[in-house]
């Protein structure tokens, strides 16, 4: 809804899949639940919101399943039994195969994983938090929500798996290496004495032939739990050099030095 007209990514990537057929090589995810956009404030977290957001994706993208669908946010005034039990007619209907939660308590989430367990219900599948190798100043997130120390513990403990978000720091590393400018939100979030040391260490390292999305990414791939960096791109030149560097083995004993300041 960011885009030009509402459901504009899905509208896109169901055209690219119906273009080149690839439907049933692709691990879909899409997210729903989110508040209008001109009414912030009031929250879309609800079982019927649930199911006309799911049948919204599914005519946006052009296909009848999704892989991995995620609340988008959470409302703790509903129970969260009931909207389990919401996605869980989703599951029946065949509408989505998998389902998780984005910026979701770590209590609300437990709660969830108990609520499905006591119910042989499938549960939360993925979590999905902002996780970066760059420190944020947390008074700038608003309602979203870090992988903090306690919630990497029970992710660790559980092995549920784990999808990261602003996980390239919305190329603050990247602008300031290339000398070019940061967005005054950028700097306001990133700016620090810390990120200043990190910074001098990927520059060090960026000249032995490595790119700096190589440890951003990787950063989040080296977690002790199934977890996947979600990338953001604005041109093709990037995306295929991020295609690269998940490819590419970064020495251990680099991360170790970057994750040392």
């Amino acid at each position: 809804d960011w885009g030009p007209e509402p459901g504009s990514s899905e509208k896109t990537i169901g055209a690219w899949m119906r273009e080149r057929g690839t439907r049933s090589r692709v691990v879909l995810a899409t997210k729903g639940c989110h508040p209008r956009l001109d009414r912030p404030e009031v929250s879309r977290v609800s079982p019927a919101c649930v199911h006309e957001d799911v049948e919204s994706s599914l005519r946006n993208l052009g296909t009848d399943y999704i892989d991995l669908y995620f609340l988008h946010r959470d409302n703790p005034q509903i129970p969260v039994g009931e909207l389990l039990e919401s996605l869980e007619e989703e599951v029946k209907k065949g509408n989505i195969r998998y389902y998780g939660c984005s910026n979701w308590s770590l209590d609300r989430v437990k709660e969830a994983r108990e609520y499905a367990a006591a119910r042989d219900l499938k549960g939360f599948s993925c979590n999905q938090l902002m996780y970066t190798l760059a420190k944020v100043k947390p008074e700038t997130l608003g309602d979203l929500m870090l992988l903090d120390e306690p919630f990497f513990r029970f992710h660790e403990e559980s092995g549920m798996n784990f999808t990261a978000y602003m996980c390239q720091a919305g190329g603050y590393f990247e602008k300031r290496l290339a000398g070019r400018p940061v967005s005054e939100d950028k700097a306001a979030r990133y700016a620090s004495k810390g990120n200043d040391q990190i910074l001098e260490k990927l520059r060090e390292f960026c000249g032995l032939g490595y790119a700096c999305n190589d440890f951003m990414l990787h950063y989040v791939r080296m977690a002790p739990f199934p977890a996947i960096p979600l990338g953001g791109f604005r041109t093709r030149k990037q995306l295929l050099e991020a295609i690269r560097g998940i490819e590419r083995r970064i020495p251990e004993s680099f991360m170790k030095e970057l994750m040392a300041l």
